[in-house]
């Protein structure tokens, strides 16, 4: 476990608003899949706005082309938080905010990961964030390569399909708790 360099959000925006433009343009021009599947080959390869933006697609579904699709939605968007999106880290916030409140209330914990990781005040929260996307991503074992298989069909939020993620989240928080005082 270590927390990545970070995409400030600021710059991660601006890329997932121009890679997103790229998407929306080719539903009308009839290069939906071309566009989707170049974005999916970025994603696999790590590039953490395209994650998010594959993430954004699978949420909100493309009529004729991609159904929603909760689990993918989730999954991406964990992913593209392990790789240092502040982006999709603060997009994470409410799910996240659980587990941050435990690390971060834990008494004593904070403070001596502040000391012992160079943490500040400006950027616990993204490392945070961070350590623990990367943490639930590791109890999913959550991997691009698995995820670009695509079901055709519609799977919607419902509270059991957000259950195995907050199961995952609830397994890593003692490994990121640990790992932050190491």
């Amino acid at each position: 476990m270590d927390y990545k360099d970070f995409t400030p959000k600021q710059k991660a925006y601006n890329k997932f608003i121009e890679y997103r433009k790229q998407i929306l343009d080719s539903e009308n021009n009839g290069s939906f899949y071309d566009e989707f599947t170049e974005m999916c080959t970025k994603a696999i390869e790590g590039d953490c706005v395209a994650q998010d933006c594959v993430a954004y697609f699978f949420n909100r579904g493309v009529p004729d082309y991609l159904p929603p699709n909760y689990d993918y939605y989730m999954s991406w968007e964990i992913l593209a938080g392990a790789n240092g999106n502040e982006f999709a880290l603060e997009k994470l916030t409410f799910f996240l905010d659980r587990g941050m409140n435990e690390i971060i209330y834990t008494e004593g914990l904070l403070a001596q990961a502040m000391i012992q990781n160079n943490l500040t005040k400006d950027n616990a929260v993204a490392v945070i964030g961070n350590l623990i996307c990367e943490g639930i991503a590791d109890e999913l074992g959550l991997d691009g390569k698995k995820l670009i298989d695509i079901d055709k069909k519609a799977v919607l939020y419902s509270p059991e399909k957000l259950r195995r993620f907050n199961l995952a989240l609830d397994n890593c928080l003692q490994k990121v708790a640990d790992f932050l005082v190491s």
